[in-house]
C-alpha cells in the first residue's frame, strides 16, 4: 500500500461529513465515492460497474455499504465488494490521519 498526503483543505471537508454522508473525491485522475462512518472514512470507486452510475448520489447505511442511486446495487465501500450475491468487485481505498494529516493508501500491484 502506498500512502499519499492529501490537503488540509481535503481534510478539512472529509471532517465536515456528516455520518453516512458520501461525497465525490478526485485522486490521480479517478473519482472515488468517500462516506465518513462511525470507525473513519472510507472509499470506493465512483462508478457502478453495473451501469456507470455515480455512487456518491447514492445512499450509504451504516454498515458502510453503498446502495447505487440507479438499480440499487450494493457495495461495501471498505472493501469494494458486492453485497448482492453477484460478482462484482470495484477498487477500494483507505484513509488515515496521522500527525494531523490526511493520506489515501492506493494499492501498488
Amino acid at each position: 500500500m502506498q500512502w499519499h498526503l492529501l490537503s488540509n483543505e481535503t481534510k478539512h471537508a472529509f471532517e465536515q461529513l456528516k455520518l453516512q454522508q458520501t461525497a465525490k473525491f478526485h485522486f490521480d485522475g479517478k473519482d472515488i465515492c468517500v462516506a465518513k462512518l462511525e470507525d473513519g472514512i472510507f472509499g470506493i470507486s465512483n462508478r457502478c460497474p453495473h451501469a456507470s452510475a455515480s455512487l456518491h448520489h447514492g445512499h450509504c447505511n451504516k454498515r458502510g455499504t453503498i446502495i447505487c442511486p440507479l438499480h440499487g446495487y450494493k457495495f461495501d465501500i471498505k472493501t469494494g465488494r458486492s453485497t448482492d450475491g453477484n460478482n462484482y468487485k470495484i477498487p477500494n481505498y483507505q484513509f488515515k490521519i496521522e500527525d494531523d494529516k490526511l493520506y489515501i493508501g492506493v494499492k501498488s500491484y
